[in-house]
């Protein structure tokens, strides 16, 4: 399937604005603890093992990265239902939420972004987007930053101060936000601290810039339709090719348990950030279960969350 329009036009904008390959320490002995309880043979036979797949040839299952344990485990158990959404009674197998987090990270790489790039998430911990981006990251070497987003429902000045300090903490090259939700027009709150998004348009081909936050190249949405020219559209990253191995040997980066998944914000009393702090690796994010969805899919138990999602 050909990449769509708008995510093609994004990746000629974006790929010579992308930060040079970091390549990543190689397969060394870290594990993904809950991954690894299970065996990653297909067989009851303990002396058969099931054949490695091309994106694990060169590495042993303890040093795979999340996403790339989810591949593991889409193999033995492809139809296993792992999370339930109420709104609107969405129910994601292991196979769904790999198709979908294989899919988005081919098109952040595709578009030009490369391991180690930065992702600051706008979007509420309970959204299908939000989990499926988090596969993404690790499964395209990205780091995701989360800045809350509740904050904007009871002070949007505050939230739009919460907002300005991720970006110039973070150096994020992505930012990604909901349209609207609660009564808070996210999209008109990101204008008013991004103000480039208020004029820029990407149909004009050109690369997006802000003085005022140097590093940051997409502001992208939740939303269903075009809006704003100044903002990308979630659903046009992602991008069903079936070829995210190869998009990351362009990089020359390795991917895998080492590579630093989640970056961690510090806030002051009112939600404001005031420095970063630890970026935790694949290993960290799963050993310290910070992303409780995540590690519920790895474990391969089903989860209920009263979560919605636009894309997904």
């Amino acid at each position: 399937m050909a990449l769509l329009p708008r995510a093609s036009l994004l990746a000629k904008q974006l790929a010579r604005h992308s930060n040079n390959g970091k390549v990543f320490a190689n397969a060394t002995s870290q594990t993904l603890s809950s991954f690894l309880t299970r065996s990653p043979t297909i067989s009851h036979n303990h002396n058969a093992t099931a054949a490695p797949s091309s994106i694990t040839q060169q590495r042993s299952v303890a040093s795979l990265a999340a996403g790339q344990a989810l591949d593991v485990l889409v193999q033995q158990n492809p139809h296993v239902e792992v999370i339930r959404y109420h709104y609107k009674n969405v129910k994601m197998t292991l196979n769904t939420v790999n198709t979908n987090a294989e899919a988005l990270a081919t098109g952040l790489l595709d578009t030009g972004f490369v391991p180690g790039d930065v992702v600051l998430s706008w979007l509420p911990l309970h959204h299908a987007e939000q989990h499926i981006l988090q596969f993404a990251c690790s499964k395209a070497g990205l780091v995701l930053y989360n800045l809350d987003p509740d904050l904007a429902k009871t002070d949007p000045e505050v939230a739009k101060e919460a907002l300005k300090s991720a970006l110039e903490l973070t150096k994020a090259n992505m930012l990604i936000s909901l349209e609207a939700g609660d009564d808070v027009n996210y999209m008109k709150l990101v204008e008013e601290v991004v103000i480039e998004t208020q004029i820029f348009d990407f149909v004009g081909g050109r690369p997006f810039l802000s003085p005022s936050f140097p590093d940051l190249r997409v502001c992208a949405t939740t939303a269903f339709e075009h809006t704003s020219g100044g903002f990308a559209l979630y659903k046009d990253f992602v991008c069903p090719t079936g070829d995210l191995e190869a998009r990351l040997q362009e990089t020359g980066a390795v991917v895998d348990g080492t590579t630093p998944l989640m970056g961690e914000l510090v806030c002051d009393d009112r939600g404001v950030p005031t420095k970063v702090g630890k970026v935790l690796t694949n290993e960290d994010v799963v050993k310290k279960q910070v992303w409780p969805e995540m590690v519920s899919v790895l474990k391969k138990e089903y989860k209920e969350i009263e979560g919605i999602g636009a894309v997904f």
